[in-house]
């Protein structure tokens, strides 16, 4: 087993500074990309914040001009990204304090029994490899998988359905075909299709009606998107709520959406809702002639009768792309993919368990250096002794003996001191120790520093046991 130390962890851009390194391994490793995932309420504020920065200032001001002159998020005016996120903890206090019955607590997230792991992307380790092979150079292992998992381009996601613990039996996992998206309950897939798969069957056209006609007094609007989505009392409220939550919040179940629904009593809201209802989205079957035109509600009823159940693949492993696991809907599944990550994160056991073989595969090479840290290489280590050397290789070998780590300005500094760098002097130096390297009889380590390679030390006989 590869036993890495902590402080190799804790230095995971040491060879961002190596000309061999590809672009991609030469940026910082980035946030977690699930960390989206790590609270509901606190995905949807992610979500109301970047949407709020994108649309620019002024949109803020006349949001918080409709919001009553304060910030939509709870702070005060002046300003927008002040204040805390206003999330359900915190409506929950402002109900408490005007008498209203608090809501209960959203219940905890069931993870089914799955096991996680990841995996290198091909092309990327293929890249990787070579760029391994024409270094010459020795890298710590757990640093390369770090760099893999530092971009979710760079490592896929494998999902395998394991046994529960009451009852010993394996439940299957369901795949999408179409965006291969997994989910840990069927139903929940079928509707998945039916609210993203939808045109596949069904061409959607907007048609110019009259607007809604009626005394309207207020109008709800989501607060995390800002869009509006009419009067509670209004025919077509609910269907409005359940299509925005399915295509911006899967995250979130039903009711902790509604908790995210205000009502605005704004004349100017409301006529820009009312001018809004102008369009309306109809579905009409393709390939038929003369399609009647279905509300969403009815095109759904019948992609789910005729079309979901053929988009539904049971499986039992599957390995996506870690884009793809990053948008799934089944909360279960999302926080065992959180959960691994994280692990990983602190140690990469999967993906070095991933990379032994394949670099073993590619012709490189892997060695535990004396605190047990793992490297791969491209030129397999040989020790040499330096007694059966002429005198430049064994001042070479005994040198770096006695100081393991050194580069090779420092050993020109103590094996030649005061020649000039550009000198036959230390050309003479240079030129055997190039040959070591590639003889591996020198480790040239990734960050430059230099190291003999030990024999392996025979294992010690225990003596004979004395008579008697």
């Amino acid at each position: 087993m590869d036993n890495t130390p902590p402080q190799e962890r804790d230095q995971p851009d040491l060879v961002l500074d190596l000309n061999f390194v590809p672009t991609w391994a030469r940026e910082p490793a980035g946030k977690n990309p699930y960390e989206h995932f790590r609270g509901r309420e606190e995905r949807g504020g992610e979500r109301a914040r970047e949407s709020r920065g994108a649309r620019g200032g002024g949109r803020d001001r006349d949001r918080r001009r409709e919001g009553g002159g304060r910030d939509p998020r709870g702070g005060k005016p002046g300003g927008p990204g002040f204040g805390p996120p206003r999330g359900p903890r915190r409506e929950r206090r402002d109900e408490f304090r005007r008498g209203a019955a608090p809501r209960p607590a959203p219940e905890p997230v069931r993870i089914p029994p799955v096991e996680v792991n990841f995996l290198p992307e091909r092309q990327r380790l293929g890249a990787l490899a070579r760029d391994i092979q024409t270094s010459g150079r020795a890298f710590p292992l757990a640093t390369l998988a770090f760099r893999f998992l530092g971009n979710p381009a760079f490592y896929l996601v494998k999902l395998e359905a394991r046994a529960h613990r009451e009852t010993r039996q394996v439940s299957p996992l369901f795949q999408c075909r179409e965006c291969k998206i997994v989910f840990s309950d069927k139903p929940a897939l079928l509707a998945h299709a039916a609210a993203a798969h939808l045109e596949l069957a069904f061409v959607r056209e907007e048609q110019e009606i009259e607007p809604p006609a009626g005394n309207f007094m207020c109008v709800a609007r989501c607060k995390l998107s800002r869009t509006l989505l009419g009067p509670p009392n209004y025919h077509g409220y609910n269907e409005r709520v359940r299509e925005l939550h399915r295509k911006e919040f899967p995250h979130l179940t039903l009711d902790e959406y509604r908790s995210h629904i205000e009502t605005v009593h704004d004349p100017e809201l409301i006529e820009k809702w009312k001018d809004e209802c102008r369009k309306q989205v109809v579905y009409r079957l393709r390939g038929a002639e003369n399609p009647p035109a279905l509300k969403l509600a009815e095109a759904q009823k019948i992609f789910l009768d005729q079309h979901a159940p053929a988009m539904a693949v049971d499986i039992s492993r599957v390995i996506v792309p870690a884009d793809v696991a990053q948008r799934f809907e089944d909360p279960g599944l999302r926080a065992a993919v959180r959960e691994a990550w994280s692990r990983e994160s602190q140690r990469p056991y999967s993906l070095m368990l991933a990379l032994r073989p394949a670099f073993h595969h590619m012709r490189l090479f892997l060695f535990k250096a004396r605190g047990g840290a793992t490297f791969v290489t491209q030129i397999q280590p040989h020790p040499m002794d330096p007694h059966q050397a002429v005198k430049t290789i064994a001042d070479i070998l005994q040198y770096l003996r006695k100081h393991p780590g050194c580069t090779r300005q420092q050993m020109v500094e103590k094996l030649r001191p005061g020649a000039a760098p550009e000198s036959s002097e230390v050309a003479a130096l240079i030129t055997p120790l190039r040959w070591l390297i590639e003889k591996g009889h020198v480790i040239e380590f990734f960050n430059g520093t230099l190291s003999v390679p030990s024999a392996p030390t025979p294992p010690s006989k225990s003596p004979a046991p004395a008579p008697a």
